[in-house]
């Protein structure tokens, strides 16, 4: 069943993206890197930083892309490699499905294993970045098969740009984790914070974005500071 789910989301994002009209085209390439992961709360990879690779190819209304997490200290290094497809509904409106996969340094990960005991974890969310009239956004993200099933993601933000610094307030709540995805005993407050980023002018032709976040996971009571760029 897994398997059929997954070849009817890549075949019907192909058929799509074949029929779509739009001439414009392109390939990006980038690296972030962060003092610590920190994905929706949780911190992942450890207490080392960590190197963010990813690459999209996006045409119309369409993307397909690749993002890794790659931690750079450790006993057992934490690594992360995603697939996903986006769909632009509207300039505000997206869907996406993620494959979810975190391979083990060193080991067989069985990439193409799709079974019960398969290593990846399928999300589907809906993101709304909010209007320069209302701005508000708020994301829903359910992990609808793969190794995690049932837990759904919430999160509500306000962004505002003053002057050269974009300011962002989060809170996210995560529902029915019944198998402790997000390592609660079934949901819980998990992400509440501020983010600042704006880009530093080093060059007349290059400025390099910076980014810093105040991040705290109540259900786990901590805190978290980091700091990180864009290349």
């Amino acid at each position: 069943m897994k398997k059929i789910i997954l070849a009817v989301f890549l075949i019907s994002g192909l058929a799509s993206y074949a029929q779509e009209k739009a001439t414009e085209s392109n390939l990006s390439l980038g690296v972030d890197v962060q003092s610590r992961y920190i994905w929706r709360g949780l911190q992942l990879g450890g207490a080392s930083p960590s190197i963010q690779p990813s690459v999209e190819y996006a045409s119309g209304k369409f993307a397909f892309g690749a993002w890794g997490a790659y931690a750079t200290g450790g006993i057992n290094k934490f690594q992360e490699t995603d697939l996903y497809m986006s769909l632009a509904a509207s300039e505000t409106l997206s869907f996406t499905v993620t494959d979810y996969f975190f391979p083990e340094e060193g080991a067989l990960n069985s990439y193409f294993n799709y079974g019960d005991a398969t290593g990846h974890v399928y999300e589907l969310m809906l993101s709304f970045s909010g209007t320069k009239s209302f701005p508000i956004g708020f994301t829903v993200a359910t992990n609808f098969a793969g190794a995690s099933t049932g837990s759904t993601y919430v999160e509500t933000n306000y962004s505002k740009k003053v002057g050269e610094v974009e300011y962002s307030l989060f809170a996210g709540a995560v529902f029915g984790d019944n198998d402790g995805y997000y390592l609660t005993d079934g949901s819980g407050l998990i992400n509440l914070g501020m983010s600042v980023s704006k880009e530093i002018k080093i060059t007349d032709s290059f400025s390099l974005p910076v980014n810093a976040a105040l991040i705290f996971n109540p259900n786990q009571e901590n805190i978290y500071l980091t700091f990180g760029f864009s290349l």
